[in-house]
C-alpha cells in the first residue's frame, strides 16, 4: 500500500488516525502497532515471509538490548548485529533479492542502529516492549525510511508530541509530497520508460539526454515526495522524524550533494560504518579506503547488479578527486560547480538507472554520440510533451519553492491553495496508474 493511493488516504489513514487521537494515550501506541500491521500486511500482500521477518528481527533488536544492558560487550552486539544484518545480506543476495521483503534494508539499519547505539551508551535499553516495537514498526517510515535516530523514536513511541500545530503541520507536509510524487514524479518517467523499450541503442542523442534528465527529476521528486509524506505523518502522530532532503541540486560538491541526499541513509553510514572504521583521522591513503568501504556498502544497499557497482565507484571517483584538489577550487568559483555537479550527478545516475554495466555503456554511448548522434526526431516528438513539467521539476529543485511556501504557510491561502493541490492529486491518482515508489525496490 503506497502513500499516494486512493486505498491509502481514503480508507486507511483517516480511520487509523481517529482511532489513534481518541484512544487514552496509554493505548496510542497499541493503535501504532496494530495500524502498522495491517498497513505491512496489506503492502506485502499478507505474505508470511515478510511479516514473519519483521516479528523476528524486530524481536531480535529488542532482546539484544535488554542483553547489551547486562553485559556492554563487542561479542553481545555482534551475536544480535550478525544475524540481523545476516538475514539483509541473505534476502539480498538469493536470487538476485528477487524475494527481498518490502522495506527490510530500512528496519535492518534502524534495528543495527538501536543496537550500537545502546553498546555505545547513547541511550539505556528500552524495556517496554510495545514502545520499542511502536518506535521500529512505525507505517510512515517502516518502508523507505527516514532512518529514524533511536533516542527520539524511543522517546516519541512512549511519549508522542502530539498538538493541533504538529497536525497541521504534519497535513501541510503530506499534501506538499503527495503533489511531489503524482504530479510530478510519477509523470516523469515516461522517457525513460520509452528508451527501455524500444532500446537506448535505437534511439538519438538529443532523446538520451531528455531521458536521462526526467529520470534524475523523476528520482528526486519520488524519493522527496515520499520522505516529505512521511515525515508529515509523523507530525500528524506526534513524532518527529528527521529531514531526508536538504536542496542537494544546490550543493557545490558530490560530497556535500550525498550529505544533502537521503541524509538518515548518509548518516547511518558515517555513524556506524565511516567513523568505526577510522573516518579521515588516519591519513589520506586510509580515509581513501574507508571511502571506498561505504560506497561499496552503498551500491550493495541499492542492489547487487553490476549498474549499482558502477554508480557506487563512479561518484567514489569524484569523491576521491574532490578530497584531494578539485573541492577547493569547486568551493571558490561562483560558477563552476553549477556546471560541474549536475553534468557529473546527471552521469551517475545512468548506471543506477540502467541496473546494468551493459545497458549503462549503451545509454552514454547515445549521451556522447558514439557511432553518430541519431535522427532527433524522437527527441522532437517527446519533448514538447515534457518541456512543461521539466521545467516544472528544475525550478521546483531549487530552493526557491521552499523560500516562497514559507511566505504563505501560515495564511488561510496557502491552506487554500494545499486544498486544491489535494483534490488536484485525487483527480490524478483516481484517472491513471501510480508508479510503485522506486525506493521500494531497495
Amino acid at each position: 500500500m503506497q502513500f499516494n493511493s486512493i486505498e491509502f488516504i481514503v480508507y486507511f489513514l483517516p480511520p487509523f488516525l481517529a482511532a489513534y487521537h481518541l484512544v487514552p494515550e496509554r493505548f496510542r501506541r497499541w493503535v501504532m502497532l496494530a495500524g502498522s500491521a495491517v498497513f505491512y500486511g496489506i503492502s506485502t500482500g499478507w505474505g508470511a515471509l515478510p511479516m514473519g521477518l519483521l516479528a523476528i528481527t524486530a524481536a531480535a533488536g529488542y532482546l539484544g538490548g535488554l542483553a547489551l544492558a547486562r553485559r556492554r560487550e563487542g561479542w553481545v552486539l555482534a551475536s544480535f548485529v550478525a544475524p540481523i544484518a545476516g538475514s539483509l545480506i541473505f534476502f539480498k543476495l538469493y536470487r538476485g533479492g528477487a524475494l527481498l521483503p518490502v522495506g527490510m534494508s530500512f528496519y535492518v539499519f534502524q534495528l543495527t542502529a538501536y543496537l550500537a547505539d545502546v553498546y555505545r551508551g547513547r541511550l539505556p535499553a528500552e524495556r517496554d516492549g510495545s514502545v520499542f516495537a511502536a518506535a521500529v514498526v512505525m507505517f510512515p517510515k517502516l518502508l523507505s525510511g527516514p532512518i529514524g535516530e533511536s533516542p527520539r523514536l524511543i522517546e516519541d513511541a512512549r511519549r508522542p508530541r502530539r498538538s493541533s500545530a504538529a497536525f497541521h503541520l504534519g497535513l501541510q507536509e503530506f499534501i506538499l509530497g503527495l503533489g511531489m510524487e503524482v504530479i510530478l514524479a510519477n509523470r516523469l518517467g515516461g522517457v525513460w520508460a520509452q528508451g527501455n523499450v524500444v532500446g537506448f541503442e535505437a534511439v538519438s542523442t538529443p532523446y538520451a539526454w531528455l531521458a536521462i534528465v526526467t529520470y534524475a527529476l523523476r528520482l528526486y521528486f519520488d524519493f522527496y515526495g515520499y520522505s516529505m509524506m512521511a515525515l508529515g505523518l509523523g507530525h500528524m502522530m506526534g513524532y518527529a522524524l528527521p529531514v531526508n532532503f536538504l536542496e542537494p541540486y544546490s550543493a557545490k560538491t558530490v560530497s556535500e550533494f550525498y550529505r544533502r541526499w537521503h541524509v538518515t541513509l548518509g548518516r547511518w553510514f558515517r555513524d556506524y560504518i565511516y567513523i568505526p572504521l577510522g573516518g579521515s583521522r588516519r591519513g589520506t591513503g586510509r580515509t581513501i579506503l574507508n571511502l571506498a568501504a561505504v560506497w561499496a556498502l552503498t551500491g550493495f544497499w541499492h542492489g547487487v547488479g553490476g549498474g549499482y557497482m558502477l554508480w557506487a565507484g563512479f561518484l567514489l571517483a569524484f569523491i576521491v578527486l574532490e578530497r584531494l584538489w578539485l573541492g577547493e577550487h569547486l568551493r571558490r568559483s561562483r560558477w563552476l560547480a553549477h556546471v560541474y555537479l549536475p553534468l557529473v550527478i546527471l552521469l551517475s545516475w545512468v548506471p543506477f538507472a540502467s541496473g546494468s554495466v551493459q545497458v549503462a555503456l549503451t545509454v552514454y554511448g547515445r549521451l556522447f554520440a558514439v557511432g553518430g548522434a541519431g535522427s532527433a526526431g524522437d527527441f522532437l516528438y517527446w519533448a514538447p510533451k515534457y518541456a512543461f513539467l521539466v521545467g516544472a521539476g528544475v525550478l521546483c529543485a531549487t530552493p526557491l519553492p521552499k523560500l516562497l511556501w514559507g511566505r504563505i504557510r501560515g495564511k488561510w491561502y496557502g491552506d487554500a491553495l494545499l486544498l486544491v493541490l489535494f483534490w488536484v492529486c485525487l483527480y490524478f491518482m483516481a484517472t491513471s496508474a501510480q508508479d510503485p515508489f522506486i525506493y521500494f525496490n531497495f
